[in-house]
């Protein structure tokens, strides 16, 4: 009897799981807000920055000292969040045994022809599907989708060669000037064979 107990607990908890924590190798849309993302989370809970980071330094994560960004805690590797806040609550900070330091690169910015390397992806990081990075990327504002308000990105298509992975994304991001502006762009996202990744046209 308490065997089946524990066994059903145990099927309970992990069906809870699977509803919170969605498999983003399977989604092709997404939504990112500026009101649910790390910077204003940020602002709420240590010493606001003025904007989103230029570098995303990659530490080994403490989980007695560090908290969760809650607005990236879905992405998991070994049921670990990749991306935490520093113990001082000053920036976001990565898990080391995933990636290396990251640079962020606005995609609506880029720039017609110009590709910008974000950093390395390591052995480790690469039980996460290639998909899930790009995604992580994106909701983390390492690769920053827009410069106002909010949004939308649609996965075009992707492909994974010799070790290397390529998808193509595109979308529509909102800001205002005077009045509401959806400007529609695209991008490349590339993890090369060595793990550098990059974006581009």
């Amino acid at each position: 009897m308490k065997t089946n107990l524990c066994l059903s607990t145990l099927l309970f908890a992990a069906a809870v799981f699977a509803q919170t924590t969605p498999d983003m190798s399977k989604t092709d849309t997404m939504t990112f807000d500026r009101d649910a993302s790390m910077l204003e989370e940020q602002r709420r809970v240590g010493k606001p920055l003025d904007d989103f980071q230029a570098v995303y330094p990659a530490v080994k994560i403490d989980p007695q000292t560090m908290t969760t960004v809650k607005a990236a805690e879905k992405f998991r590797l070994d049921d670990q969040p990749l991306l935490w806040f520093a113990a001082d609550k000053s920036k976001a900070v990565l898990d080391e045994r995933v990636f290396g330091d990251l640079t962020m690169v606005n995609v609506t910015t880029l720039g017609e022809g110009k590709t910008a390397v974000i950093g390395k992806l390591k052995e480790h990081g690469r039980k996460l599907t290639p998909r899930t990075i790009a995604w992580f990327l994106m909701q983390g504002g390492v690769i920053q989708t827009y410069v106002h308000l909010e949004s939308t990105m649609k996965l075009e298509s992707d492909k994974v060669t010799m070790g290397s992975y390529e998808a193509v994304f595109s979308g529509k991001h909102v800001f205002y000037t005077n009045s509401r502006h959806e400007p529609a762009f695209r991008f490349r996202f590339v993890i090369e064979e060595n793990g550098t990744m990059k974006v581009g046209p």
